[in-house]
């Protein structure tokens, strides 16, 4: 009986990463879209980098490891790993370069919920990229002050605590006046469901692999 419960489980768990999947590309195609109508310039350009970094590029990067994600069920871990940083390091680029822009902006960019979450979501996606450098390379000076297993575990929760900050940031993007003038209001809403379901959909895995690296983190210090 637990067998077939774990084998039910794992099936709706394949079942809801690919709608997961289905729904991230069809955000990415809607903001390339978006941002093409526009010409890519100014805020379009920023929209397009961050959402396209965090909510397309990062959400598969954070979903490299699941078992059953179907783009990496069939490679190695260390391949898995490879495709994963390689993910998070083009993802944390263009977001990154989407913030620069609206760092020098102060009186559009901190004076809302949108913009202060944004900005720390950036400020951590560059922590997180040197985080991923130092847990994949895991260079003595690191190993000095931490084991491998606590880099993997920091690694994981501090990527999913940047994730969710830059996913909040998209969320209340929604209602900004970028989007607002430039999207039929009667879509937002559904823009903010797909972005809640994805986030969720994709915390699946992560949160499932914390758990276990927090437990036998647990058992260590017993």
């Amino acid at each position: 009986m637990p067998q077939a419960k774990n084998s039910a489980w794992l099936q709706i768990q394949s079942i809801l990463n690919s709608i997961n999947h289905m729904l991230i590309l069809l955000v990415a195609v809607f903001f390339f879209v978006l941002a093409r109508s526009l010409d890519f310039k100014d805020t379009a350009m920023h929209m397009f980098l961050t959402g396209t970094g965090f909510h397309v590029l990062i959400s598969e990067a954070l979903m490299s490891h699941y078992k059953i994600n179907p783009i990496t069920r069939w490679i190695s871990h260390k391949n898995k790993s490879r495709y994963h940083g390689l993910l998070q390091v083009i993802g944390g680029s263009m977001v990154l370069l989407g913030a620069v822009g609206k760092f020098t902006d102060k009186d559009v960019h901190w004076n809302t919920w949108h913009g202060r979450i944004g900005s720390a979501a950036a400020l951590g996606c560059f922590a997180s990229l040197v985080g991923g450098l130092a847990n994949f390379f895991q260079p003595k000076i690191a190993l000095k002050y931490y084991s491998p297993s606590e880099l993997r575990f920091r690694h994981n929760l501090f990527g999913l605590i940047n994730f969710t900050q830059g996913m909040a940031a998209i969320f209340l993007g929604y209602y900004s006046r970028f989007f607002t003038r430039f999207v039929d209001n009667q879509y937002i809403p559904a823009l903010m469901l797909t972005t809640a379901l994805v986030y969720l959909l994709t915390m699946i895995g992560p949160v499932s692999s914390l758990l276990t690296k927090l437990k036998y983190r647990r058992q260590r210090a017993q």
